[in-house]
């Protein structure tokens, strides 16, 4: 072997020691970011255990600052990989001057920017919590189980899993307020005298207050707000099938569809015990005389 040759096996040798040293940087620089997530979690959750009452507030902050910390440590690794593999690459600029955020605008991510923003908004004017039953945008329906520095994850009542885009949500509805109203309705024929509908329904708020009970809002003394009670005639059906009248009460927002199945299962039965006819749609057939 002449001198060129065992030149260019040293300099082979030293890529090849110098891309080994750059890989075992590299799976450091992995397990320990995910150590510091695994940690840094763990504090965050710790910190805001502390004197909050508020359960739902304080998972909206672990889920948003952990998401936080998940951005940013993955982001200063991906530059520490490439520095170890392009030594040359010096990331003490771009941290220092630049920041995240600085970098994130650089590359174009204008999306990113307005998804972290509208994740702040979300959380600091408290539109949304975790564990809240939220619509968005009238699109998705469900209940909140993340809101991320990026995007806020709804899960339907089927199962489904959503993951939409902070800057995406318009309209939030947030259903878990202090109070909700309950609101149901029921078609009588026009066959049924109005006072006999109005006793039938007062029976029906009666009973539906005593099964109820704890599911109704209350004032300091005890006494319910809104019990179950009957705003009249409604509505007039225009397919002449009779008068609508409608039950309303103030209820807790996670007792809302239990609330409006009991008081429609009461006046199904009792329409039955007490021989009151609900309206149907009825068809009428006529013939011309022979």
């Amino acid at each position: 072997m002449d001198i060129g040759q065992a030149i260019q096996t040293l300099q082979e040798n030293g890529r090849y020691t110098a891309f080994l040293n750059s890989t075992l940087q590299a799976a450091l620089i992995v397990a320990a970011t995910w150590l510091l997530i695994f940690l840094g979690q763990k504090v965050i959750r710790r910190v805001f255990t502390v004197g909050r009452s508020d359960p739902q507030k304080k998972e909206t902050l672990v889920s948003l600052l952990s998401s936080v910390l998940r951005y940013v440590l993955f982001i200063v690794s991906a530059l520490l990989i490439i520095q170890a593999y392009a030594p040359d690459f010096n990331i003490a600029p771009i941290l220092a001057g630049a920041g995240v955020v600085g970098l994130a605008v650089g590359f174009g991510a204008q999306t990113l920017i307005r998804d972290v923003i509208t994740g702040f908004f979300l959380m600091f004017e408290d539109q949304i919590r975790v564990g809240d039953f939220v619509s968005i945008n009238g699109e998705v329906t469900g209940t909140v189980e993340e809101v991320g520095l990026r995007m806020t994850t709804v899960r339907e009542w089927s199962g489904r899993k959503f993951y939409i885009p902070n800057s995406e949500i318009r309209t939030v509805n947030n259903f878990n307020r202090r109070e909700l109203r309950v609101i149901v309705s029921a078609t009588f024929p026009f066959e049924e005298k109005p006072a006999r509908i109005r006793a039938f329904l007062d029976g029906v708020c009666a009973e539906a207050t005593e099964t109820l009970g704890e599911h109704l809002i209350t004032d300091k003394a005890g006494n319910y707000l809104e019990p179950p009670q009957v705003i009249g005639v409604t509505d007039i059906t225009k397919d002449e099938r009779g008068g609508v009248y409608t039950i309303i009460a103030k209820t807790f927002p996670a007792s809302l569809w239990h609330a409006e199945r009991t008081i429609r299962e009461i006046i199904w039965r009792r329409s039955l015990d007490e021989g009151i006819r609900l309206a149907y749609p009825r068809r009428v057939e006529s013939q011309w005389p022979e």
